[in-house]
């Protein structure tokens, strides 16, 4: 019996975990290509991107697994509907930290001083989130356990709004890097220009994604 049909006798939301904890090893690879990057490691950043890709591509075959088991064989505590649609914004996640890194390795961008800082404080407000919604997933069998409610209940509540913060703190970082890219575009190429803004805003979609996903979590939470 196969790893995913074995955990179908327990609940989706162990499911859901196998999948998010293989998205967070794409996130710790693109981590380390992120820190490669401002270190001016460029020779280390290919490898990453093709071990993210790897990681990324199990992640999708995970995926596919709970969607042909959980269209066919499961009965569920929760929609059907909401479940895949947290399994779509966990696979969200993966694809986004796979395409920063392919991003990565399209030119030996350097990292103006003028951008470091802001830079730095965008890429951990992110992962910050990214991480905050993580620990909420770990929590998704606990809180079918108590029949999603009491204090469990409120507490994912909690951490869905500090994934909204950390989202609302991305946005604010975002724009001040923004705002220095537009600052040095004139010491920029076309190229370098363009590729910071595609840089800046695939990462972006790491905390809206995150939010997005903690916004679906709870969504089972006012269903019950």
């Amino acid at each position: 019996m196969s790893t995913i049909a074995k955990l179908f006798g327990r609940s989706p939301f162990n499911l859901l975990q196998r999948h998010m904890d293989q998205v967070g090893k794409c996130a710790v690879k693109m981590g380390e290509a992120l820190d490669a990057f401002e270190r001016g490691a460029f020779e280390q950043l290919q490898p990453l991107a093709n071990e993210v890709s790897r990681l990324e591509h199990e992640a999708d075959q995970i995926r596919d697994d709970i969607r042909n088991h959980i269209l066919r064989r499961f009965f569920m505590p929760v929609n059907r509907g909401q479940v895949l649609r947290i399994l779509s914004q966990q696979d969200s996640l993966a694809d986004i930290a796979e395409d920063v890194c392919v991003l990565l390795t399209m030119k030996k961008l350097t990292i103006p001083a003028g951008l470091k800082d802001s830079f730095r404080k965008f890429r951990e407000v992110s992962m910050q989130a990214l991480d905050l919604v993580g620990s909420i997933v770990d929590e998704l069998d606990e809180l079918m356990e108590t029949g999603f409610g009491g204090a469990e209940a409120e507490k994912i509540r909690g951490m869905a709004r500090d994934v909204a913060f950390a989202e609302h703190e991305a946005d604010v970082v975002a724009h001040e890097l923004v705002r220095g890219i537009y600052a040095l575009d004139t010491e920029m190429s076309i190229g370098e220009f363009h590729l910071w803004m595609r840089l800046t805003a695939t990462l972006s979609g790491l905390s809206n994604t995150a939010e997005n996903l903690a916004d679906s979590i709870n969504m089972i939470l006012d269903a019950k």
